[in-house]
């Protein structure tokens, strides 16, 4: 987290782009508590190079190229302010208990806290985990973040584990129903540890745009992640992590392959018959076509077919097809067309793998 400004002002008034403080602010939305019994974490701190807000849970810091005296602003009220202002630059004049901000046009005069009741949160101590390219974390993210369970209070599944083995990322989210893991590579030495980061650092780092990459770090009780001007800081998640190597176990038979393209609309078709009494849908596999069947009192029954590319030793089973429809569609446009499905027997886990991204989903009871 380190300021890249290069002067300070003798002044108390700061000028700032209005297009670089927005686009800060915006950043940092997603750290303020805009209602909660701590006021002052309402409030954006701009100085020292950063614009600053935290929820004592997430810490988001963006860097900017003024260094100023420290002032705190409502997040929302400036964030509205910058939005409806047509101005170049932005002034801050802190007066007594207040600010006011003048933008083109316009002034306006806001109650703000004592800079020094913000909390103050600067990890020491740490240590690389892993660095990759901006555009792969986001993919990471999307494939791994919707197979947690921010509910659960059993095991850490409201987070995403990395898991570093000879100096290789592996990515792996689960709820306990499905899990999913992506296989990524680091340019950097590192070592072999686990590091459990919350799901909403995940998506907050996924959302930083402008950034080349994404640098992880950690010193065993909060995570730091790196993307360009912007440091997002989090705690790392407590409990204990399923052991997920056990659930994935060995690879048996041979895949049946098919066409995501294909496989995808015919999961959604055949779901709009199901309920949530009647959940599942039925895989039956013939030679060279995939048959999915949906049934329920309620809504009435479906049969869609999906041709198969390559047929293998694939048993039939019983799915949710919300599972089956989460993996395919976090699976990125431009990567491999084709899926490989195993699933050795109807109460098995399902297999299913597309490049560096997996996903295992458990088998619903056969109904009668």
């Amino acid at each position: 987290m380190t300021a890249t400004a290069t002067k300070p002002k003798a002044s108390n008034t700061t000028t700032l782009p209005r297009n670089e403080l927005l686009d800060a602010v915006v950043q940092c939305k997603a750290a303020w508590q805009s209602r909660g019994p701590k006021p002052v974490l309402a409030n954006v701190r701009i100085g020292d190079g950063l614009v600053t807000a935290t929820d004592l849970e997430i810490r988001i810091d963006v860097a900017i190229a003024e260094h100023c005296d420290p002032v705190l602003l409502p997040g929302e009220r400036l964030l509205s302010i910058l939005r409806a202002a047509s101005g170049e630059t932005v002034t801050l004049k802190p007066a007594g208990g207040s600010v006011k901000v003048t933008c083109g046009g316009g002034s306006w005069t806001l109650p703000t806290e004592d800079v020094a009741e913000f909390p103050a949160w600067e990890p020491a101590n740490l240590q690389a985990v892993c660095r990759l390219p901006a555009d792969q974390f986001a993919r990471t993210a999307k494939a791994t973040t919707y197979a947690t369970d921010s509910e659960s209070s059993r095991y850490a599944l409201g987070a995403v584990l990395v898991e570093v083995l000879d100096g290789n990322p592996t990515w792996v989210a689960t709820d306990g129903r499905r899990l999913a893991y992506v296989e990524t590579e680091t340019d950097q030495a590192v070592d072999d540890r686990q590091v459990l980061v919350p799901r909403r650092l995940m998506d907050i780092v996924a959302s930083v745009s402008g950034s080349d990459s994404v640098q992880f770090m950690s010193n065993g009780t909060e995570v730091v992640a790196e993307a360009g001007s912007v440091t997002v800081t989090g705690r790392i998640v407590e409990g204990r992590f399923p052991r997920w190597r056990d659930v994935v176990g060995d690879v048996q038979g041979e895949p049946s392959v098919l066409e995501v393209a294909d496989l995808l609309p015919a999961v959604r078709a055949a779901a709009i018959v199901t309920s949530e009494q009647s959940k599942g849908v039925d895989l039956t596999w013939t030679a060279d076509t995939l048959v999915i069947s949906g049934r329920s009192s309620e809504y009435g029954e479906s049969t869609v077919k999906c041709p198969i590319v390559v047929a293998g030793s694939t048993s039939s089973t019983k799915l949710d097809p919300r599972y089956l429809a989460d993996f395919l569609r976090t699976l990125p446009p431009d990567e491999e067309p084709n899926v490989d499905v195993y699933a050795a027997d109807p109460s098995s886990r399902v297999l299913l793998r597309c490049g560096p991204y997996t996903g295992v989903i458990m088998p619903l009871a056969q109904e009668g």
